[in-house]
């Protein structure tokens, strides 16, 4: 049996810090949604490696999102889906 804790919590960033903040999470939601349209579009398979093969580039490029959110973004469009 699995159990799922979900916590919420609140996050104080210093507030010449917050429109970077927004800015990131922002970029983040816009490459899960390319990510999701391309694997619909494409009829792509919900495998990490082969869209992270097929997108990383673009959504590093495109989004400019560092290496770790690039690839956080593929496993939670993953994770939604799955």
């Amino acid at each position: 049996m699995i159990f799922t804790k979900t916590l919420k919590i609140r996050i104080n960033v210093p507030s010449e810090q917050e429109t970077l903040l927004r800015q990131m999470t922002e970029q983040y939601r816009q490459a899960c949604n390319f990510i999701s349209e391309y694997v619909f579009t494409h009829s792509f398979d919900l495998n990490f490696f082969s869209l992270n093969k097929v997108l990383y580039r673009d959504i590093r490029g495109k989004f400019r999102l560092k290496s770790q959110l690039a690839q956080s973004s593929i496993k939670t469009v993953i994770a939604r889906y799955n």
